[in-house]
């Protein structure tokens, strides 16, 4: 697995759509939105991919929050709501037509 700055993200919801329906992507996603901390101790036992998933799924979240300041309950992991779904697309599409990043992870 490459390092964080070589992964480049989705640009079309087909592919994002595998990342969001990951198990540790929801987890880290549920968590995040629960307001609950990273946990380190859990991260340490996922594997690699696992580990990329889970902060993808708190990263999302953390944007999502500061984006619209409410709270997203997503209770199975099988249905991804159409709110998140559109969100997901979003940054995905900004990506496919190489706009600057918004979210306040790069500079």
């Amino acid at each position: 697995m490459a390092p964080n700055d070589n992964i480049h993200g989705a640009r079309s919801w087909r592919v994002a759509r595998v990342v969001a329906a990951h198990r540790a992507f929801h987890d880290g996603f549920t968590e995040a939105m629960r307001g609950l901390p990273l946990d380190y101790r859990r991260l340490d036992a996922m594997t690699e991919m696992d580990q990329h998933r889970y902060e993808n799924g708190r990263e999302v979240a953390l944007e999502w929050l500061s984006a619209s300041r409410t709270v997203l309950r997503w209770s199975s992991r099988d249905r991804i709501p159409r709110a998140l779904r559109d969100f997901i697309t979003g940054r995905a599409l900004q990506r496919a037509a190489q706009l600057p990043r918004t979210d306040p992870y790069r500079g």
